[in-house]
Parts: C-alpha cells; structure tokens; sequence
C-alpha cells in the first residue's frame, strides 16, 4: 500500500490526517514541507469557493483551492499557478485542509513576545526610577 492509498484509505474512514506537503503550487498559503492538517468531508454538502482541498488527479494527490462550483464538477488551482486544474467531479475530493501552521503567525507571535518582554522590562525600569525619585522627594 502506497502513501495516497493510505491517505485516501483513512480519510474515508473518517480519520483526519496530517502530512507534509510537497511543491510550491500553493505558495505562500502553503509551502513546501509544512505541515497540513486535513479532516474528512461529505462532498455532498460543506464545500464552498476558496476552501482548500485534497484531491485525486492524475498527477497524483493535489491539495489547491475551489475556485468553482457547477453541480457535480468542481475546478481548483493553486495559489501559485496561473490557470485552472481540469474541471474533476466532486467525487475526487477527499478532504479539506483545516490546519496549515503559517511562518507569518509564527513571526507574529514573536514579535508579540519580544514587545511584552521590552514592555515589561520598561515598565520595570521605569517603575524603579519612579521609587528613586519619589524617595528623593520625601
């Protein structure tokens, strides 16, 4: 058995998986070794226009964004990719991607933690200069 044979054979049972993606069609949402999440889901209800799914195609598993809708067909493309996959049925699709670590949330949180650390330290700072001067006044 095969990784896409595995993956498609859990997501159908209802598990959710997690793997590391390959390629750059999806750059910047995804690149290449992040890690996705992705859940299992009913291809007759829940999909809608810009959710990112994993499907079968030729070339093998595909994670890209739904760009259209028309009943029974569906059309995906990457982010970074200029044209449209070929329109497949909704049958191909094998789950959603729900989870997709970003390195700009992770920069985020970093600046975050370094702002309260200047912050406090400041604080700190000033909160010792404030009792110098006020014990020099009284």
């Amino acid at each position: 058995m095969n990784f896409e044979n595995t993956l498609t054979d859990l997501l159908g049972r209802g598990i959710a998986v997690r793997f590391r993606a390959q390629g750059d069609s999806m750059h910047p949402a995804i690149r290449c070794g992040a890690h996705l999440q992705v859940e299992p889901i009913d291809t007759a209800r829940g999909l809608s226009r810009g959710d990112v799914v994993l499907t079968r195609h030729p070339r093998g598993l595909t994670a890209h964004r739904v760009v259209r809708i028309d009943g029974t067909r569906i059309t995906t493309r990457g982010d970074n990719c200029s044209s449209d996959d070929p329109v497949f049925n909704l049958s191909d699709v094998i789950g959603r991607v729900v989870g997709v670590p970003s390195r700009k949330s992770a920069r985020a949180r970093g600046w975050v933690r370094r702002a309260l650390t200047h912050f406090s330290r400041r604080r700190q700072r000033l909160a010792a200069a404030a009792l110098v001067i006020w014990q020099s006044v009284f």
